[in-house]
Protein backbone atom coordinates (compact mmCIF):
# COMPACT_ATOMS: atom_id res chain seq x y z
CA UNK A 1 0.00 0.00 0.00
CA UNK A 2 1.37 3.41 -0.98
CA UNK A 3 1.63 6.06 1.72
CA UNK A 4 0.49 9.51 0.51
CA UNK A 5 3.40 11.88 0.07
CA UNK A 6 2.18 14.43 2.67
CA UNK A 7 2.07 11.66 5.29
CA UNK A 8 5.64 10.69 4.46
CA UNK A 9 7.07 14.19 4.75
CA UNK A 10 5.01 15.33 7.74
CA UNK A 11 7.40 13.85 10.37
CA UNK A 12 10.32 15.69 8.76
CA UNK A 13 8.39 18.96 8.73
CA UNK A 14 7.56 18.53 12.41
CA UNK A 15 11.11 17.59 13.44
CA UNK A 16 12.24 21.20 14.08
CA UNK A 17 9.11 21.72 16.18
CA UNK A 18 9.86 18.62 18.26
CA UNK A 19 13.51 19.65 18.74
CA UNK A 20 12.64 23.25 19.62
CA UNK A 21 9.99 22.28 22.16
CA UNK A 22 12.14 19.50 23.66
CA UNK A 23 14.91 22.02 24.38
CA UNK A 24 12.63 24.08 26.61
CA UNK A 25 11.56 22.33 29.85
CA UNK A 26 10.83 25.68 31.47
CA UNK A 27 14.15 27.44 30.96
CA UNK A 28 15.29 30.36 33.04
CA UNK A 29 14.54 33.62 31.23
CA UNK A 30 16.60 36.79 31.48
CA UNK A 31 14.94 39.71 29.70
CA UNK A 32 17.35 42.63 29.32
CA UNK A 33 16.06 46.01 28.17
CA UNK A 34 18.47 48.82 27.33
CA UNK A 35 17.22 52.40 27.35
CA UNK A 36 17.59 54.62 24.24
CA UNK A 37 20.17 52.31 22.63
CA UNK A 38 20.10 53.12 18.91
CA UNK A 39 20.35 50.97 15.80
CA UNK A 40 23.90 52.25 15.23
CA UNK A 41 24.96 51.74 18.85
CA UNK A 42 25.93 48.06 18.60
CA UNK A 43 29.08 46.51 17.08
CA UNK A 44 27.23 44.31 14.59
CA UNK A 45 26.00 47.55 12.96
CA UNK A 46 28.86 49.86 13.91
CA UNK A 47 32.38 48.42 14.36
CA UNK A 48 33.56 51.52 16.28
CA UNK A 49 31.41 50.50 19.27
CA UNK A 50 33.37 48.60 21.94
CA UNK A 51 30.86 46.06 23.17
CA UNK A 52 32.49 42.63 22.82
CA UNK A 53 30.21 40.71 25.17
CA UNK A 54 26.96 41.82 23.56
CA UNK A 55 28.59 41.05 20.22
CA UNK A 56 29.48 37.52 21.29
CA UNK A 57 26.02 36.85 22.74
CA UNK A 58 24.32 38.17 19.62
CA UNK A 59 26.53 36.23 17.22
CA UNK A 60 25.98 33.02 19.21
CA UNK A 61 22.21 33.41 19.04
CA UNK A 62 19.73 34.98 16.65
CA UNK A 63 19.91 38.69 15.73
CA UNK A 64 16.55 40.25 14.94
CA UNK A 65 17.09 42.80 12.18
CA UNK A 66 13.41 43.70 11.82
CA UNK A 67 12.50 44.10 15.47
CA UNK A 68 10.07 46.93 16.21
CA UNK A 69 9.20 48.77 19.42
CA UNK A 70 7.25 51.89 20.36
CA UNK A 71 8.60 55.40 20.00
CA UNK A 72 9.25 56.00 23.72
CA UNK A 73 9.90 54.31 27.06
CA UNK A 74 6.53 53.74 28.75
CA UNK A 75 4.59 52.73 25.61
CA UNK A 76 7.23 50.09 24.81
CA UNK A 77 7.27 48.75 28.37
CA UNK A 78 3.47 48.60 28.41
CA UNK A 79 3.47 46.65 25.13
CA UNK A 80 6.18 44.31 26.44
CA UNK A 81 4.30 43.56 29.65
CA UNK A 82 0.83 43.10 28.09
CA UNK A 83 1.33 41.81 24.56
CA UNK A 84 -0.98 44.57 23.32
CA UNK A 85 -0.45 47.60 21.15
CA UNK A 86 -0.45 50.70 23.37
CA UNK A 87 -3.35 52.20 21.40
CA UNK A 88 -5.44 49.25 22.64
CA UNK A 89 -4.71 50.05 26.30
CA UNK A 90 -4.46 53.86 26.36
CA UNK A 91 -0.67 54.07 26.67
CA UNK A 92 0.13 55.27 23.13
CA UNK A 93 1.02 58.87 23.96
CA UNK A 94 4.24 60.03 25.57
CA UNK A 95 6.19 58.46 28.36
CA UNK A 96 4.66 58.77 31.80
CA UNK A 97 5.81 62.08 33.33
CA UNK A 98 6.38 61.56 37.06
CA UNK A 99 3.55 63.97 37.97
CA UNK A 100 0.91 62.17 35.87
CA UNK A 101 -1.69 60.39 38.07
CA UNK A 102 -1.95 57.16 36.11
CA UNK A 103 -0.07 54.00 35.11
CA UNK A 104 -0.42 50.73 33.26
CA UNK A 105 -4.00 49.76 34.08
CA UNK A 106 -4.36 47.05 36.70
CA UNK A 107 -7.11 45.38 34.67
CA UNK A 108 -4.40 43.84 32.47
CA UNK A 109 -2.65 40.71 33.70
CA UNK A 110 0.98 41.38 32.92
CA UNK A 111 3.85 39.05 32.06
CA UNK A 112 5.28 38.24 35.53
CA UNK A 113 1.79 37.49 36.87
CA UNK A 114 1.29 34.90 34.14
CA UNK A 115 4.74 33.44 34.76
CA UNK A 116 4.03 33.03 38.46
CA UNK A 117 1.00 30.92 37.48
CA UNK A 118 3.35 28.33 35.93
CA UNK A 119 5.82 28.28 38.80
CA UNK A 120 8.40 30.96 37.97
CA UNK A 121 10.27 32.99 40.56
CA UNK A 122 9.99 36.54 39.23
CA UNK A 123 12.42 39.40 39.81
CA UNK A 124 12.74 42.94 38.47
CA UNK A 125 15.88 45.06 38.60
CA UNK A 126 16.25 48.59 37.23
CA UNK A 127 13.79 50.93 35.57
CA UNK A 128 10.02 50.49 36.02
CA UNK A 129 8.32 53.54 34.40
CA UNK A 130 4.81 52.05 34.27
CA UNK A 131 3.30 54.15 37.03
CA UNK A 132 3.81 54.60 40.76
CA UNK A 133 1.21 57.11 41.98
CA UNK A 134 -0.74 54.22 43.58
CA UNK A 135 1.05 51.25 45.19
CA UNK A 136 -1.03 48.94 42.97
CA UNK A 137 0.88 50.22 39.92
CA UNK A 138 4.27 49.25 41.36
CA UNK A 139 6.28 46.10 40.47
CA UNK A 140 5.75 44.10 43.66
CA UNK A 141 1.97 44.51 43.25
CA UNK A 142 2.15 43.44 39.57
CA UNK A 143 3.65 39.97 39.80
CA UNK A 144 7.29 40.54 40.69
CA UNK A 145 8.42 38.70 43.81
CA UNK A 146 11.30 41.14 44.27
CA UNK A 147 12.18 44.57 42.92
CA UNK A 148 15.30 46.71 43.13
CA UNK A 149 15.24 49.87 41.07
CA UNK A 150 13.51 53.17 40.40
CA UNK A 151 9.94 54.09 39.50
CA UNK A 152 10.30 57.12 37.19
CA UNK A 153 11.66 57.87 33.72
CA UNK A 154 15.24 58.43 34.79
CA UNK A 155 17.57 59.77 37.45
CA UNK A 156 21.15 60.76 38.11
CA UNK A 157 23.32 57.65 37.57
CA UNK A 158 25.10 58.12 40.89
CA UNK A 159 22.80 60.08 43.22
CA UNK A 160 19.36 58.64 42.17
CA UNK A 161 17.79 62.11 41.98
CA UNK A 162 14.85 62.13 39.52
CA UNK A 163 13.73 65.43 37.97
CA UNK A 164 11.23 66.61 35.37
CA UNK A 165 12.13 68.78 32.36
CA UNK A 166 11.08 71.97 34.17
CA UNK A 167 12.93 71.21 37.40
CA UNK A 168 9.73 71.40 39.46
CA UNK A 169 9.66 67.71 40.36
CA UNK A 170 12.80 66.54 42.15
CA UNK A 171 13.32 63.63 44.51
CA UNK A 172 15.32 60.55 45.45
CA UNK A 173 14.19 57.46 43.52
CA UNK A 174 15.51 54.02 44.50
CA UNK A 175 13.59 51.16 46.10
CA UNK A 176 14.31 47.71 47.42
CA UNK A 177 10.94 46.01 47.08
CA UNK A 178 8.70 48.75 48.53
CA UNK A 179 11.21 50.44 50.84
CA UNK A 180 13.45 53.39 50.06
CA UNK A 181 17.07 52.23 49.95
CA UNK A 182 20.39 54.04 49.84
CA UNK A 183 22.33 50.91 48.94
CA UNK A 184 25.07 51.53 46.42
CA UNK A 185 25.26 55.24 47.19
CA UNK A 186 27.61 56.83 44.65
CA UNK A 187 27.81 53.60 42.60
CA UNK A 188 27.24 53.89 38.85
CA UNK A 189 23.77 52.52 38.10
CA UNK A 190 24.81 49.98 35.43
CA UNK A 191 27.22 48.47 37.95
CA UNK A 192 24.68 48.62 40.77
CA UNK A 193 21.91 46.98 38.76
CA UNK A 194 24.17 44.26 37.40
CA UNK A 195 25.39 43.58 40.96
CA UNK A 196 21.81 43.22 42.20
CA UNK A 197 20.97 40.98 39.24
CA UNK A 198 23.97 38.81 40.13
CA UNK A 199 22.64 38.55 43.70
CA UNK A 200 19.29 37.34 42.36
CA UNK A 201 21.04 34.67 40.30
CA UNK A 202 23.37 33.54 43.08
CA UNK A 203 20.54 33.30 45.61
CA UNK A 204 18.30 31.28 43.30
CA UNK A 205 17.94 27.73 44.58
CA UNK A 206 16.40 24.47 43.52
CA UNK A 207 14.76 23.54 40.26
CA UNK A 208 12.27 26.41 40.19
CA UNK A 209 12.56 28.34 36.89
CA UNK A 210 13.63 31.98 37.20
CA UNK A 211 12.42 35.06 35.31
CA UNK A 212 14.70 38.08 35.67
CA UNK A 213 13.59 41.36 34.11
CA UNK A 214 16.71 43.54 33.98
CA UNK A 215 15.82 47.03 32.71
CA UNK A 216 18.96 49.12 32.60
CA UNK A 217 18.92 52.90 32.84
CA UNK A 218 21.70 52.99 30.26
CA UNK A 219 22.02 54.85 27.96
CA UNK A 220 19.19 57.31 28.72
CA UNK A 221 20.16 60.87 29.61
CA UNK A 222 21.83 62.32 31.63
CA UNK A 223 25.04 61.42 29.81
CA UNK A 224 27.10 60.05 32.71
CA UNK A 225 29.71 57.31 32.93
CA UNK A 226 33.04 56.66 34.69
CA UNK A 227 35.86 58.12 32.59
CA UNK A 228 37.57 54.75 32.16
CA UNK A 229 34.92 53.67 29.67
CA UNK A 230 34.93 56.89 27.64
CA UNK A 231 38.72 56.90 27.46
CA UNK A 232 38.58 53.77 25.36
CA UNK A 233 37.18 56.01 22.60
CA UNK A 234 39.12 59.18 23.40
CA UNK A 235 42.41 58.60 25.25
CA UNK A 236 43.34 62.29 25.51
CA UNK A 237 41.77 65.72 25.85
CA UNK A 238 38.49 66.89 27.33
CA UNK A 239 35.94 64.15 26.85
CA UNK A 240 33.27 64.92 24.24
CA UNK A 241 29.60 64.11 24.64
CA UNK A 242 29.96 61.46 21.92
CA UNK A 243 32.83 59.73 23.76
CA UNK A 244 30.87 59.76 27.01
CA UNK A 245 27.78 58.38 25.32
CA UNK A 246 29.76 55.56 23.70
CA UNK A 247 31.43 54.92 27.04
CA UNK A 248 27.96 54.34 28.50
CA UNK A 249 27.46 51.56 25.93
CA UNK A 250 30.74 49.92 26.91
CA UNK A 251 29.78 50.14 30.60
CA UNK A 252 26.44 48.52 29.74
CA UNK A 253 28.30 45.74 27.94
CA UNK A 254 30.40 45.05 31.03
CA UNK A 255 27.24 44.95 33.16
CA UNK A 256 25.69 42.32 30.90
CA UNK A 257 28.94 40.35 31.05
CA UNK A 258 28.72 40.31 34.85
CA UNK A 259 25.24 38.80 34.65
CA UNK A 260 26.15 36.08 32.16
CA UNK A 261 29.28 35.24 34.17
CA UNK A 262 27.07 34.73 37.24
CA UNK A 263 24.76 32.47 35.23
CA UNK A 264 27.74 30.33 34.22
CA UNK A 265 29.18 30.16 37.72
CA UNK A 266 25.77 29.16 39.07
CA UNK A 267 25.45 26.40 36.43
CA UNK A 268 22.36 28.09 35.02
CA UNK A 269 23.69 29.49 31.76
CA UNK A 270 22.93 26.53 29.47
CA UNK A 271 19.34 26.53 30.68
CA UNK A 272 18.80 30.28 30.30
CA UNK A 273 17.18 32.12 27.40
CA UNK A 274 18.67 35.62 27.22
CA UNK A 275 16.60 38.21 25.37
CA UNK A 276 18.11 41.63 24.71
CA UNK A 277 16.45 44.68 23.16
CA UNK A 278 16.21 48.46 23.39
CA UNK A 279 12.97 50.17 24.33
CA UNK A 280 13.11 52.65 21.43
CA UNK A 281 15.53 54.23 19.00
CA UNK A 282 18.45 56.36 20.09
CA UNK A 283 17.87 59.98 21.10
CA UNK A 284 20.97 61.36 19.37
CA UNK A 285 21.19 62.39 15.73
CA UNK A 286 23.57 59.67 14.53
CA UNK A 287 22.53 56.93 16.95
CA UNK A 288 20.27 55.19 14.43
CA UNK A 289 22.24 55.66 11.19
CA UNK A 290 21.47 54.79 8.42
CA UNK A 291 17.85 54.79 9.57
CA UNK A 292 15.88 58.02 9.53
CA UNK A 293 14.72 59.75 12.68
CA UNK A 294 15.20 59.19 16.38
CA UNK A 295 13.35 58.45 19.60
CA UNK A 296 9.81 59.87 19.80
CA UNK A 297 9.08 59.39 16.11
CA UNK A 298 7.51 56.67 13.96
CA UNK A 299 10.41 56.88 11.54
CA UNK A 300 12.44 53.66 11.40
CA UNK A 301 15.13 55.22 13.56
CA UNK A 302 12.65 55.71 16.37
CA UNK A 303 10.98 52.32 16.20
CA UNK A 304 13.35 49.71 14.78
CA UNK A 305 15.24 48.35 17.75
CA UNK A 306 18.39 46.29 18.14
CA UNK A 307 17.54 42.87 19.55
CA UNK A 308 18.81 39.31 19.85
CA UNK A 309 18.01 36.01 21.53
CA UNK A 310 20.75 33.76 22.90
CA UNK A 311 20.05 30.26 24.19
CA UNK A 312 22.77 27.56 24.35
CA UNK A 313 20.22 24.75 24.04
CA UNK A 314 18.80 26.12 20.81
CA UNK A 315 19.58 23.65 17.98
CA UNK A 316 23.01 24.53 16.64
CA UNK A 317 21.86 24.89 13.03
CA UNK A 318 19.56 27.77 14.03
CA UNK A 319 22.13 29.67 16.10
CA UNK A 320 24.65 32.19 14.80
CA UNK A 321 22.33 33.82 12.30
CA UNK A 322 20.33 36.96 11.60
CA UNK A 323 16.67 37.01 10.65
CA UNK A 324 14.68 39.59 8.70
CA UNK A 325 11.33 38.22 9.87
CA UNK A 326 9.07 40.93 11.23
CA UNK A 327 8.99 41.04 15.02
CA UNK A 328 7.19 43.51 17.29
CA UNK A 329 7.67 44.10 21.00
CA UNK A 330 4.12 42.79 21.65
CA UNK A 331 5.34 39.39 20.39
CA UNK A 332 7.60 38.86 23.39
CA UNK A 333 4.63 38.35 25.72
CA UNK A 334 3.19 35.23 24.00
CA UNK A 335 6.68 34.05 22.98
CA UNK A 336 7.99 34.12 26.55
CA UNK A 337 4.83 32.49 27.87
CA UNK A 338 5.20 29.71 25.28
CA UNK A 339 8.79 29.22 26.44
CA UNK A 340 7.53 28.97 30.01
CA UNK A 341 4.97 26.29 29.19
CA UNK A 342 1.95 28.53 29.73
CA UNK A 343 -0.96 26.61 28.22
CA UNK A 344 -4.00 28.77 28.99
CA UNK A 345 -5.57 30.49 26.01
CA UNK A 346 -4.57 34.14 25.64
CA UNK A 347 -7.29 36.47 24.39
CA UNK A 348 -7.14 39.98 22.93
CA UNK A 349 -3.47 39.58 22.07
CA UNK A 350 -1.74 41.68 19.43
CA UNK A 351 1.40 39.58 19.73
CA UNK A 352 2.39 36.30 18.07
CA UNK A 353 4.31 33.39 19.57
CA UNK A 354 7.52 33.59 17.52
CA UNK A 355 9.57 30.88 19.24
CA UNK A 356 9.49 28.45 16.32
CA UNK A 357 10.75 31.11 13.92
CA UNK A 358 13.60 31.86 16.34
CA UNK A 359 14.56 28.39 17.52
CA UNK A 360 13.55 26.21 14.58
CA UNK A 361 13.88 28.45 11.53
CA UNK A 362 10.19 28.50 10.69
CA UNK A 363 8.88 31.47 8.67
CA UNK A 364 7.78 34.21 11.03
CA UNK A 365 4.01 34.51 11.51
CA UNK A 366 3.93 38.32 11.38
CA UNK A 367 3.35 40.07 8.05
CA UNK A 368 2.00 43.39 9.33
CA UNK A 369 2.46 45.70 12.29
CA UNK A 370 1.06 48.97 13.57
CA UNK A 371 3.69 51.48 14.66
CA UNK A 372 1.16 53.59 16.53
CA UNK A 373 -2.20 55.34 16.44
CA UNK A 374 -2.22 58.48 18.55
CA UNK A 375 -4.89 61.17 18.64
CA UNK A 376 -3.49 63.13 21.59
CA UNK A 377 -2.38 66.70 20.78
CA UNK A 378 -2.06 65.92 17.06
CA UNK A 379 -2.80 62.97 14.80
CA UNK A 380 -0.34 60.18 14.01
CA UNK A 381 -0.98 56.76 12.51
CA UNK A 382 1.60 54.44 10.95
CA UNK A 383 1.37 50.89 9.64
CA UNK A 384 3.58 48.39 7.83
CA UNK A 385 2.35 45.60 5.56
CA UNK A 386 5.11 43.51 3.99
CA UNK A 387 7.62 45.91 2.49
CA UNK A 388 5.27 48.90 2.51
CA UNK A 389 5.04 51.53 5.25
CA UNK A 390 2.49 54.32 5.52
CA UNK A 391 2.70 57.27 7.91
CA UNK A 392 -0.54 59.23 8.08
CA UNK A 393 -0.13 62.41 10.08
CA UNK A 394 2.91 63.66 11.99
CA UNK A 395 5.96 61.37 12.16
CA UNK A 396 7.32 63.07 15.31
CA UNK A 397 5.56 63.10 18.66
CA UNK A 398 4.84 65.99 20.99
CA UNK A 399 5.53 66.12 24.70
CA UNK A 400 2.65 66.16 27.16
CA UNK A 401 3.68 69.58 28.48
CA UNK A 402 2.64 71.27 25.21
CA UNK A 403 -0.59 73.21 25.92
CA UNK A 404 -3.56 71.42 24.40
CA UNK A 405 -5.26 74.60 23.20
CA UNK A 406 -2.17 75.42 21.14
CA UNK A 407 -2.12 72.03 19.43
CA UNK A 408 -5.77 72.19 18.39
CA UNK A 409 -5.12 75.42 16.54
CA UNK A 410 -1.76 74.51 15.05
CA UNK A 411 -1.97 70.82 14.06
CA UNK A 412 -4.19 68.36 12.24
CA UNK A 413 -6.28 66.42 14.76
CA UNK A 414 -8.04 63.80 12.63
CA UNK A 415 -7.55 61.45 9.68
CA UNK A 416 -9.38 63.88 7.41
CA UNK A 417 -7.41 66.92 8.54
CA UNK A 418 -4.11 65.07 8.17
CA UNK A 419 -5.01 63.98 4.64
CA UNK A 420 -6.14 67.44 3.59
CA UNK A 421 -2.80 68.77 4.90
CA UNK A 422 -0.99 66.22 2.69
CA UNK A 423 0.55 64.54 5.73
CA UNK A 424 1.00 61.23 3.95
CA UNK A 425 4.26 59.30 3.60
CA UNK A 426 4.64 55.99 1.78
CA UNK A 427 7.91 54.05 1.66
CA UNK A 428 9.14 50.78 0.18
CA UNK A 429 11.32 49.60 3.07
CA UNK A 430 12.80 46.79 1.02
CA UNK A 431 14.49 49.19 -1.41
CA UNK A 432 14.49 52.30 0.77
CA UNK A 433 15.03 51.36 4.44
CA UNK A 434 16.23 54.90 5.19
CA UNK A 435 12.89 56.39 4.10
CA UNK A 436 14.31 58.89 1.62
CA UNK A 437 11.74 58.69 -1.19
CA UNK A 438 8.08 59.40 -0.42
CA UNK A 439 5.96 57.37 -2.87
CA UNK A 440 2.58 58.62 -1.63
CA UNK A 441 1.78 60.39 -4.90
CA UNK A 442 3.36 57.75 -7.13
CA UNK A 443 1.82 54.56 -5.80
CA UNK A 444 -1.69 55.57 -4.81
CA UNK A 445 -3.04 52.02 -5.05
CA UNK A 446 -0.79 50.74 -2.25
CA UNK A 447 -1.39 53.89 -0.27
CA UNK A 448 -5.17 53.44 -0.45
CA UNK A 449 -4.88 49.81 0.73
CA UNK A 450 -2.88 50.85 3.79
CA UNK A 451 -5.15 53.82 4.47
CA UNK A 452 -8.10 51.46 4.43
CA UNK A 453 -6.38 49.28 7.05
CA UNK A 454 -5.89 52.28 9.33
CA UNK A 455 -9.50 53.40 8.85
CA UNK A 456 -10.70 49.91 9.73
CA UNK A 457 -8.71 49.98 13.00
CA UNK A 458 -9.99 53.46 13.82
CA UNK A 459 -13.62 52.40 13.23
CA UNK A 460 -13.30 49.10 15.12
CA UNK A 461 -14.03 50.70 18.47
CA UNK A 462 -10.86 49.11 19.86
CA UNK A 463 -8.69 52.24 19.86
CA UNK A 464 -8.61 53.44 23.46
CA UNK A 465 -8.41 57.15 24.13
CA UNK A 466 -4.90 58.15 25.30
CA UNK A 467 -4.71 58.08 29.08
CA UNK A 468 -3.11 61.46 29.77
CA UNK A 469 -4.69 63.12 32.82
CA UNK A 470 -3.46 66.55 33.88
CA UNK A 471 -0.30 66.59 35.98
CA UNK A 472 -0.83 66.66 39.72
CA UNK A 473 1.16 68.93 42.02
CA UNK A 474 0.67 66.52 44.92
CA UNK A 475 3.10 64.15 43.18
CA UNK A 476 6.04 66.31 44.22
CA UNK A 477 8.55 64.45 46.42
CA UNK A 478 8.69 67.45 48.74
CA UNK A 479 5.47 66.13 50.28
CA UNK A 480 7.10 62.75 51.01
CA UNK A 481 10.35 63.66 52.68
CA UNK A 482 12.12 64.25 49.38
CA UNK A 483 11.44 60.72 48.08
CA UNK A 484 9.59 59.70 44.91
CA UNK A 485 6.58 57.97 46.49
CA UNK A 486 3.17 56.44 45.78
CA UNK A 487 0.02 57.54 47.53
CA UNK A 488 -1.40 60.43 45.50
CA UNK A 489 -3.77 58.75 43.01
CA UNK A 490 -6.14 55.79 42.72
CA UNK A 491 -5.17 52.94 40.41
CA UNK A 492 -7.65 51.95 37.72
Amino acid sequence: MKIPLPSMILPFLLLPLIIARKALKQPHIVLIVADDLGYNDVPWHNPTIISPHLQDLAKAGVILEQNYVQTKCSPSRAALMTGRYPFHIGRQHESLPPQMPTGLSTKYRILPERLQEVGYATHAVGKWHLGFCDWDYTPTRRGFGTFFGFYTHGADYYERQATDSEGVFKGYDLRSNESVTHEGEGEYSAQLFSRKAVEVIESHEGKQPMFLYLAFQSIHKPIQVPDQYSRRYQPYGKLTKDSKRKGMITALDEAVKNVTTALKQSKMYRDTVIIFLSDNGGADKDANWPLRGRKNSVWEGGTRSVAFVSYPRMPKRYRGRSTDDLFHIVDWYPTILALAGYSKQLTDMDGYDQWLSLAAGWPGPRTELVYNINTALRFTAAIRAGKWKLIWGYPEGLRSNVPRKETRAAFAQTLREARSSDLLYLFNLETDPSETVNLAHENKQVMKILMKKIRRIMKSGEVVKPDTPFLRERSNPKYYGGYVSPGWCKAK
